[in-house]
């Protein structure tokens, strides 16, 4: 019985993981092309406007980190993920000319 018990529970714990790891795409994607969306507001391409709203982001993401009370290493995971995030958003908006 010990056993049927602990497959039924990595079966439902695998299920749960995949179902985590599918709706963290998701999020990843939509916040993505949200971001794109809201850094890319004007036909003139302003960086300083995109660069103002990726300040606010970062800013509300340390504040809500704190507000956690996470550990440093969370926040600086947290503040490196939300930099990867709004790198990649600005650089597909704002190419350099390299």
């Amino acid at each position: 019985m010990g056993s049927s018990q602990s497959r039924s529970g990595s079966s439902e714990e695998s299920a749960f993981r995949s179902d985590l790891e599918a709706r963290f795409v998701v999020l990843e994607i939509i916040s993505m092309t949200s971001l794109a969306l809201a850094l890319d507001t004007s036909e003139n391409a302003d960086i300083e406007h995109a660069r103002g709203i990726t300040s606010l982001v970062r800013e509300t993401i340390r504040q809500r980190c704190r507000e956690l009370n996470m550990s440093e290493a969370g926040q600086r995971s947290a503040a490196g993920y939300a930099d990867e995030l709004l790198s990649t958003a600005l650089s597909s908006l704002y190419p350099s000319d390299e």
